[in-house]
């Protein structure tokens, strides 16, 4: 990960941003720093190295290679005994990572102190659900909003550096893999708004239960700042009784933080209620119930009930933050999907749906929903493996298998090992074997593609999604590649 500072900072200023304290090698205290960096090949001349010490690997191992290309300024926990007699500068600190937090802090307590800034955690649906509000917000406001990985304890500190002065809002995403690291982001940045909008299976092998992934979810309001917005996803019950006692682990919501509700479901006591959702024009309409009255005629250019929820959560984002009815529209008619999220074209007749980022099971029901939403003359899925589902993992795969059946799936292609269970649970749920094919992984795409071409016809649409991990685009775009090659010839 590398970045440019919103303006070069010297060496005492980032010292101060961190917490550390600096040690001048030969070097003068008024370098001006433009970029930070956590990959030592990305390191060069007025950037700071972050060194961060892994599981795997230690970045303070990797100092004296940045320093090779030029680097000479590093935030970092010790020195190598090997450095090269260069002149450099560090600013050493007791963690790298919680330094990087306390930057990204001393900035929002800093020039950022009245940056709108709204958060968004999930388990599944963050980053469309952070591109939905981006488009809403920006219809009106200078708006930052970061592409990419960066939604963890490492990649938002650096994100908030890059941050223009005069920027009129930012909407950042918070992932997580384990409890206290959404608490850390949202302690450095102090949001306004906070949304959680779901929460689902993943992380279920390092977490243990969907309650502990509650928990974890629910660390995005203790940063808040006083006065702030906590928007919730009112149909889920893990969230809908706030303050519940989970297992004698009571989250906390701090004080004068106001709680919002938001339902699909006509859930009592909601503050936002979606309803009349249709699908038309090529993309999902609803109407909006708010507490200043009721929206109506939204639209988004995509398919998907889990898109209104999406779009639900930032219409609301957009009146919370002041945007008249009129705004939020034109906002949510510009949304377009990041790479690898429910992008859709069609080539030689072939409608090809690639949704490649990641993978749980609500996700993947999710996408099952809109190949079946989506008008073909046959519906053929290539799914793949599901990761961190801990014990349930069979079961889960099994459960999509079914799902792509209840669907209307045609043909289904399983990658992976764990992609075996969805096979299974299709066949057992009535999908005959002959319409069913199973592929190891990568090295088979090429294969599978060829074969897919020759079972393709103008009508078809075809669905491409598994975790991230299975690299499921390279097939996608095998097959696109093909299905071009056909038109040309």
């Amino acid at each position: 990960m590398k970045i440019q500072l919103y303006t070069p900072l010297d060496l005492n200023t980032l010292a101060a941003m961190a917490g550390g304290r600096l040690v001048l090698f030969g070097m003068s205290e008024n370098v001006g720093v433009t970029h930070i960096c956590t990959d030592s090949r990305e390191a060069d001349g007025n950037t700071l190295f972050c060194a961060i010490r892994g599981e795997r690997v230690d970045g303070h191992d990797y100092i004296p290679k940045a320093a090779s290309l030029g680097c000479s300024v590093f935030l970092c926990e010790r020195l190598p005994d090997d450095l090269p007699s260069v002149a450099y500068a560090a600013i050493l600190v007791p963690d790298t990572v919680e330094a990087m937090g306390w930057m990204a802090g001393a900035r929002r307590e800093g020039d950022l102190d009245v940056l709108p800034v709204v958060a968004v955690t999930g388990s599944v649906g963050k980053t469309t659900t952070k591109e939905m509000i981006y488009a809403v917000l920006a219809s009106a406001r200078r708006v930052f909003k970061k592409d990419g990985n960066y939604n963890s304890t490492i990649g938002l500190p650096l994100s908030f550096l890059e941050i223009a002065p005069d920027t009129e809002g930012a909407v950042l995403e918070m992932g997580m893999s384990s409890r206290g690291e959404i608490a850390s982001m949202t302690s450095a940045v102090r949001p306004d708004v906070a949304v959680i909008a779901n929460v689902g299976s993943s992380h279920l092998e390092h977490l243990g239960t969907r309650e502990n992934i509650a928990r974890a979810k629910l660390e995005i309001a203790q940063g808040l700042r006083p006065g702030g917005t906590l928007l919730i996803n009112g149909d889920e019950p893990l969230l809908a009784a706030l303050g519940q006692d989970f297992d004698h682990d009571r989250p906390v919501i701090p004080q004068g933080i106001r709680v919002l509700r938001l339902s699909l479901a006509g859930a009592d006591g909601a503050d936002y209620t979606a309803c009349n959702v249709t699908p038309r024009d090529r993309g999902m309409g609803f109407d909006l119930a708010t507490p200043e009255g009721i929206w109506r005629d939204l639209w988004i250019p995509a398919m998907g009930e889990h898109l209104v929820w999406a779009a639900a959560f930032a219409a609301a984002v957009g009146q919370i933050q002041g945007l008249d009815e009129g705004q939020v529209k034109t906002g949510l008619a510009t949304y377009r999907p990041a790479d690898m999220r429910q992008n859709t074209r069609t080539l030689g007749g072939v409608t090809i749906i690639e949704d490649c980022y990641n993978a749980a099971p609500e996700s993947m029901r999710a996408a099952l929903r809109v190949l079946a939403l989506t008008p073909a003359a046959r519906r053929v899925a290539v799914l793949g493996d599901m990761r961190e589902l801990g014990d349930n993992t069979e079961a889960l795969h099994r459960g999509v298998g079914a799902e792509a059946v209840r669907q209307g799936v045609d043909l289904l292609v399983a990658v992976g090992e764990l992609g075996q269970h969805i096979a299974q649970g299709a066949m057992d749920a009535g999908l005959p074997a002959e319409a069913v094919r199973s592929i190891t992984g990568p090295e088979d795409y090429p294969a599978a593609a060829r074969w897919l071409l020759g079972e393709l016809g103008a009508g078809d649409c075809i669905l491409f999604k598994a975790s991230r991990a299975m690299a499921l685009e390279k097939m996608a775009e095998a097959v696109a590649s093909a299905v071009a090659e056909g038109l040309q010839a």
